[in-house]
This record gives structure tokens, sequence and C-alpha cells, in this order.
């Protein structure tokens, strides 16, 4: 299954002829953002996460904004490749194309913590409760900027806004006119090409119509050090109209995509059924297949009396498919028999009709905005024929709420506090309400505290509480003197199963933050924004071993199966089922510095700290849950990120990070393995030949030939290395 991934495709060709075409025409944006000061700089960063533009500098929470240009100078790729600019964001690659992405902790590679939209529309997934990065596939070059909250959001956003929200916000037609074509290879078969174009509407407006293709090779196994053959390839297109209307500022946006990509992943196995190199596992190549597709429409507009007006509505649809050969060899724990693994398909498909309202308006001393969101969701899960691992597969489910926001000024341009709430009935989890209080203190202009109290909650997947999942396989002899048995090795399989209690629900996740925080701009050249923070989660999705669970009968069986027929396709189960009783607390902070020493150079340096600490169950289970938790994030996270005009053409961009040492679980007796710390360095050199063009060349992870980042364990994957690599770039405006 492990091969080397062939190049010269077509596309390649035509990414080298676009490369060479733009070379010779006549995009970089200029560098203006190095000749700003710091304060015009803390001007600029605007924020909508509030449901209104604000200044970062006027935000009682810690946010921090990407602008275009610090995407641009990045060369980053993808979206969670620019987040790693985020102060206290743990972003940590899986393989080529795959990542994990989190706030505060709980880093998996679905960031179910983490509410992230585009434009005001969730991105986040029913199907798997959190985010599948690599459909994310947005045009670098379309980003207005990233807003980013780091701690909950909830009060504002609601369900699953616990450790953060991201709103990826693209540009609008009317800033976008012309024509811009972008093209990039690099090292491992990368290749992509983005073209966006944009003009007016004869009725008046404003259009834009946008589309990227592209592909990369199969990312590093960390064992064997061969390239797997998990390339992947996608393609996106959109438009987006902005007619002009007399009352007030129209949007429309639709979008298709699809992603194509192969991916290992790695189920615990009756040892018959397993692979010969790693006894109770089977490792499936499986190919995966996204698509979905999205309409939405916003619309703002103004009333006689001031108030401002917002209504948004949207229809997203994704399908998520993988087919190979599945199964571990387990049908039911009263069928020590194993099936036989089979060619199958899985996945899940859903759909997603959101509507939502809110109203702004000033009272004096006020500013008071309240909203109403509606949502319709209809998904259908599909998993492996065998009724014995899902209760259900279909499922539709409707959601609202309404909120309320009140900034109050006690005292004109010092004190200021801010109470909230959203009022939520959610499909899956029932009523919630996540009230929050803040508080803004700025002695000075140049200078703000903060603080916050806030409650939230999580809405887990179905499949999280109600389906029957092989967690581990192992030896049975190493449970002979709790069996009381003197089985010899390689003879059983103990297969551990967690399973819904009778009459289980999904329950929601909750977590109260308390946070506070201190930026200060010293002069207009030296700036520093810090936070602390402490979360108590409770209610948490985990799992516990049953009162006693090795059932003598099911041993009998095993026992009388490995007598008769096929002894190597035989198991007893250890019985476990699912909860929502976890306790979790989690504290740390971040503090960022940003420092203009010459007009030609601006350092931003960052440090993140994190600790977890889970209340110990008395539960083998739960423990292992437990240590997961603690350890699955890094303590510490360190950035570094030089930004050099080494002419007036002429742009270098160097960027170091540090992440400490993580651990994760495997299949096999849920062993701990150790994900070494590692530090990264990312270069950019970028040459802006006219005022229309610019090359660059990038070099990433230079230190080392290759380096482990993180541990897919939802789902289990194979583990993957991290390379050093190249790429080129050429972005052209016309």
């Amino acid at each position: 299954m492990i091969q080397k991934r062939k190049s010269g495709t077509p596309f390649w060709r035509w990414s080298l002829l676009s490369l060479a075409v733009q070379a010779t025409v006549a995009s970089a944006a200029s560098n203006e953002f190095l000749d700003m000061s710091l304060e015009e700089l803390v001007d600029y960063r605007l924020m909508s996460m509030s449901r209104k533009e604000q200044r970062v500098a006027d935000m009682a929470a810690a946010a921090y904004v990407i602008s275009a240009e610090e995407i641009r100078r990045s060369g980053a790729q993808s979206i969670p490749e620019a987040l790693r600019q985020v102060p206290g964001l743990n972003v940590a690659q899986i393989s080529r194309g795959s990542w994990a992405v989190s706030s505060r902790g709980f880093n998996e590679r679905f960031s179910g913590k983490l509410l992230v939209q585009v434009d005001g529309r969730s991105v986040y997934s029913p199907l798997f409760s959190g985010v599948l990065w690599e459909t994310q596939d947005i045009v670098m070059e379309d980003i207005e900027r990233i807003e980013v909250i780091r701690g909950p959001g909830a009060a504002l956003w609601g369900t699953n806004a616990m450790n953060g929200v991201i709103n990826i916000v693209t540009r609008s037609a009317a800033s976008s006119q012309g024509g811009l074509l972008s093209a990039t290879l690099g090292t491992g078969d990368l290749a992509s090409t983005s073209l966006r174009y944009a003009g007016v509407l004869e009725q008046g407006g404003h259009y834009k119509v946008y589309g990227k293709v592209g592909l990369m090779g199969g990312a590093l196994e960390r064992n064997s050090g061969l390239v797997s053959p998990d390339g992947s390839s996608q393609q996106r297109v959109g438009l987006k109209l902005e007619p002009q209307v007399e009352s007030g500022q129209l949007s429309i946006k639709a979008e298709l995509y699809q992603h194509r990509s192969k991916e290992g992943w790695v189920t615990p196995s009756v040892l018959g059924f397993s692979d010969a190199a790693t006894p109770y596992s089977r490792d499936a190549l499986l190919s995966a297949n996204d698509q979905g597709g999205s309409l939405q429409g916003r619309y703002n507009w103004k009333t006689a009396d001031g108030a401002e007006n917002v209504l948004q509505a949207s229809l997203d649809h994704e399908s998520t498919m993988h087919k190979g050969v599945w199964g571990s060899g387990a049908s039911s724990s009263t069928m020590p028999l194993g099936l036989v693994p089979a060619l199958m398909s899985m996945g899940g498909v859903k759909t997603d009709f959101d509507v939502d309202f809110q109203q702004r308006k000033l009272y004096e001393s006020h500013d008071f905005i309240w909203g109403l969101n509606l949502r319709h969701t209809r998904d259908e899960l599909i998993l492996p024929a065998s009724p014995y691992y899902l209760s259900y597969g279909k499922d539709q489910r409707v959601s609202y709420s309404a909120f309320v926001h009140d900034e109050i000024t006690l005292v004109p341009e010092r004190f200021k506090l801010i109470l909230g709430s959203k009022f939520e009935k959610d499909g899956l989890t029932g009523f919630n309400v996540q009230p929050n209080a803040r508080v803004l203190y700025t002695p000075s202009q140049n200078e703000a505290y903060w603080g916050a109290l806030s409650r939230s909650v999580r809405s887990p997947r179905r499949t999280e509480s109600m389906s029957t999942i092989d967690i581990s396989a192992q030896d049975a002899a190493n449970l002979n003197a709790i069996t009381g048995l003197n089985l010899p090795a390689n003879m059983l399989t103990a297969l551990t199963q967690v399973s819904p209690l009778a009459n289980a629900s999904v329950h929601a996740e909750k977590a109260i933050s308390l946070e506070a925080g201190w930026r200060k701009q010293f002069s207009n050249f030296l700036s520093i924004d810090s936070s602390l923070f402490l979360t108590d989660y409770s209610n948490l999705r985990g799992g516990r071993m049953a009162a006693n669970p090795i059932s003598p009968l099911d041993v009998q069986q095993a026992i009388a199966c490995y007598d008769q027929s096929r002894p190597s396709a035989c198991y007893f189960t250890l019985s476990g089922y699912n909860t929502n009783l976890d306790k979790v607390r989690s504290w740390g902070g971040e503090v960022s510095l940003e420092w203009h020493p010459y007009s030609w150079w601006k350092l931003q340096s960052a440090y993140s700290h994190l600790r977890i600490k889970g209340t110990t169950t008395g539960d083998d289970l739960g423990d292992y849950q437990k240590i997961a938790h603690e350890n699955g994030s890094p303590r510490h996270q360190i950035s570094l990120n030089n930004n050099f005009s080494l002419a007036h053409d002429l742009n270098l961009d160097v960027r170091l990070r540090y992440q400490s040492e993580t651990a994760f679980y495997t299949i096999n007796s849920l062993e701990q393995v150790r994900i070494a710390p590692y530090t990264g360095l990312d270069m950019r050199l970028a040459w802006q030949v006219n005022r229309n063009t610019e090359l660059s060349i990038s070099g990433r992870n230079l230190l080392k030939d290759r380096h482990t980042e993180f541990m897919s364990i939802l789902p289990t994957t194979r583990t993957y290395d991290v390379q050093r690599s190249a790429l080129v770039q050429a972005v052209t405006r016309f």
C-alpha cells in the first residue's frame, strides 16, 4: 500500500506554464503595513466577531486579527497555516492535507470546541462535531482578514463556541475589481492555481467569480519513512453578487467544492484479521470523497430611527464518504466468531438551512444588540452494514435561539460593563442558557484591562453517544490475572467495546470560564497584549468500563470457538458504556509583543502556557480519557516572526515556532506514545517584479528533514511526519 507518488501530471505542466506567463505579465499588495505605525495598525484591526465593527483594542476579550497582508507575507497555502500566527492557538499538521486546530486545549482533528465561520456562515459540521479543515480550501488571496477570539463566544454565537470563534472574512466584490491569477508549485507534488475576476453589474453593483484547483502528494509515514499513497486533489468555484439596492447593502454568495483523497485508518482488530506487522490492529487505505455547496445571502440596512439591521440566510449541503476494505473481524458480543472484513462505504450527508437576524441600536449609554436564529439540520450517518454499531442513521432536528448583548458605558472613555446571553433550544441537547458578563477599563487611550465570566456548551455528535465503538484490542492472555484463566499467548483476542446505555440520549458538554487581560501600546512602535484564563469543564463525553466487563459466557464461547473453528478469529469483549461524566479544569495564559524597531523591520513574538488537569475517575477507561485530555495539547508554545523589507521590491519573512511535548494513546492496549518537542523554521523571500506581479520562494520546516506534530485518534489514522519542503509562487493582478 505504500509507494512513491509519480509527478509530471498535466496539471503540473499547466501550472508551470502559468508561472512562466505570470513572470512576464505586468499582485502583491504594497508594503503599506510595514510603513504604518503601530497606532495605525491597531486602528486597522477591526473585528465583526462582536456582531459589529469594532477595534481589537476596544474588545473585552482575547482577540486577534490576521490581516490580508500578514497572510500574504506568511506564504500560507491553507487556513490552518495562516492560523499559526495567532498567539495561543494550537495548530498541528497531521498529514499533508489534514490539520488539528484548537484554542486552549482539547486539540483533535475535528476541532470540536471551536466554532469556525466563513463570512458569518458556520462551517461546523454536525456529522463530526467539528471542522474538516481539508475541505475549507479557500482562495487565500481572496481573504480580507481572519478574526479570532480565544475563549468562549457562546453568548453571541451559541452552542459549540466553547473555547473560541474564528471568522474568515473574504473580500467584497467591490474591493476585488479586476483579475487575479495565482500559481504555486512545491515539493511533494504540490501544485495549485487560483483565478479571480470581479467587475461591474449592468444594473449597478458588482460581481466576483473565482475558482481554485490543486493537488498534493502523500505524506511521509513516521514508522516506515516512506511516502504513503494518501495524496489529495480539490476543486472549488464560487460567485459573489452585490447588486445595488437603494435601502441597504445586499450580497449573495454561492460555492461548490470537491475534495478527494486517500487515507490510512487504523482500527482495533481480532487477531486473525489484523496486520502481521501490527497484531490486534488493522490498517485500511480508504478513498475519501468530500463534496458540497452553499448558498448564502446577507442584507444590511438602517431604519429611520437609526437601528442597524442584518438578515442572513444560508443553505449548506455536504457529503463525506469513505470507501475501502473495513472491519475488525468482530460482529457482536453474542457472536464470537468474527465477520470477515469487506469492501464498505461509510460517512455522512447533511443539509443545514440557517436564518439569522440581528438589530443594533444606541440608547444614550447603551450599545444594545439583539437577535434571533433558526437552524434546520437533516443528516444521515452511513456506517458499516451491521446495525450493531449504530442505533439509527437518519435524523432531522430544529434548533432556535435568541440573544441579547448590551454594552453599557458607566464612565465615558473609562469603564464599560458588557452583559449578554444566548438562549438556545438545541435539537440534540435541549435548552441551554449561555450568559456572560464582561468589564472593560481603559485608564488611558493606549491601555486597557478587561475581565469576563462566561458559561458555554458544546453539542456532541450522535456517534459519540449513540453508537458502539471498538476502541482497543489486545492479547487475551494479558488478562489471565483478571479472568482466572491460563490462556497461552496469541490464542484469543480481548476487544474493548463502548456502547450506549439503555434509553441513552445526547447531553451537552458544559464549561464555566473566567478570563482577564491587559493590553498596552507603549508607543507608536511597541505594544503588548496578554490574557489569563481558568475554565472548569463538566459533562464531558467519555466512557466507563461495565461493573463486570468480562462476561464468563463470552469467554466460554470464545474458547469453544478456538477449539472448533478458525481459532485466530475468536474473541471476547470487555464491555464499556458511553458517559457524559468527565470533569476537567484548564488554566493558562498568552502574551504577545509587537515591536517596530525600524521602518523596515517588524517583530512579533508570543508565548502561551496551558495546563489541563482531569478528575480521577477510579475507572480504567475513564482515567485513560483523563490522561488523554491532560497530555494531548502542548504545555508551552513560543513563536517569533520577523518581517524585513530589504528593499522597496524585496521582502524577507522569517518565522520560528516551538511546541513542547504531547502524548497520545494508540488502539493497541491503549499504550501512550509521546510526540517529542519540535522547533520549526519557515522562511519566505518575495520579489515584487512590478506593480502587479510578485514572485516568491518559501522554505518550510528548515531545521530538520522531518518531525511529527500530531497523532489523529478520532479517527485513528497512520502517524505521519511533516517534511522539510519548498515552494514557489507567482501572483499577478490584471
